[in-house]
């Protein structure tokens, strides 16, 4: 029997430049991978940023707005002299007309009756103004349109009507409202831009004072809570100062106007909100 002569088996496999070779491409492949999936995350990381930080920007906004338009009428103040970093003003808890008010001479000693308004509850120890047209009537040392409630009687003299006790001297009111108006306000809220935290503080419950508080005085006394952050206006210059109010005229209300900048850490894409607040003057 014949035998076939015997060849040796093909050997498979790869060489050394052809292992270096793929380990090169596949490092490409996998840098330009990695850069692709960084740079998706990124946008998604920048989109997710703004939406934050316009969602931010427009509660506090919106909600400062409605406290202004709620504010009594004069109260709206800011301090020039600390680069109007604060805006405070007395928030409104109630109003109506009364039907009667005391009056210097023979009417000195009357019972304030007002229309019942829609609030009528733990009124005591809040302000009663009536037809406080200044700054000087609302936060100064006299008492002539400005008292502090004691206590309410409801439905005194009659049904619908209240009495509003209050022991403030004088007991009586130098003048009325051309619309028979009254107000009733809690403490001043100031809301404040702290410079340094690159964010915007609401403060409360530090009671009513002549001379507007600056955020320093603020900050070290009363309490506060974060309304938004990323601030960045620079107040050494006037044509950023947060906050500027403008008396009202004839021909218009008192005009709040808010300028806040904010910029996230990270980006250098700014965001300036520039709103106005008209404010009715119906005191």
């Amino acid at each position: 029997m014949r035998r076939c002569p015997s060849y040796p088996r093909p050997q498979f496999g790869y060489t050394l430049v052809e292992l270096i070779t793929v380990i090169v491409l596949l490092g490409f492949v996998g840098v330009f991978t990695f850069r692709y999936l960084g740079f998706g995350a990124q946008i998604y990381s920048d989109t997710a940023g703004r939406e934050q930080l316009i969602s931010q920007s427009r509660f506090a906004v919106e909600r400062l707005s409605i406290e202004l338009r709620n504010a009594l009428p004069r109260s709206i103040r800011v301090l020039e002299s600390d680069n109007q970093r604060c805006i405070e003003f007395l928030p409104v808890i109630t109003s109506s007309n009364y039907l009667q008010i005391p009056r210097a001479g023979l009417t000195a000693s009357d019972d304030f009756i007002v229309v019942e308004p829609i609030r009528s509850e733990q009124l005591e120890g809040k302000y009663l103004f009536v037809y406080a047209t200044s700054n000087q009537f609302i936060y100064g040392p006299s008492n002539l349109r400005r008292k502090e409630i004691d206590s309410v009687e409801l439905d005194t003299p009659q049904l619908g009507l209240l009495t509003i006790n209050y022991n403030t001297t004088p007991l009586f009111f130098p003048t009325e409202s051309p619309a028979r108006r009254y107000y009733v306000t809690s403490d001043p809220i100031s809301w404040c831009y702290n410079e340094a935290q690159n964010r915007l503080e609401r403060y409360s419950d530090y009671g009513l004072s002549q001379n507007q508080n600056t955020h320093a005085q603020l900050l070290s006394s009363a309490n506060y809570e974060i309304m938004a952050v990323d601030l960045v206006n620079d107040t050494s210059q006037a044509e950023e100062w947060p906050f500027r109010v403008f008396e009202p005229t004839l021909q218009r209300n008192n005009l709040v106007q808010i300028d806040w900048r904010f910029q996230r850490g990270s980006s250098n894409e700014p965001l300036q909100i520039l709103h106005e607040v008209h404010v009715p003057n119906v005191p």
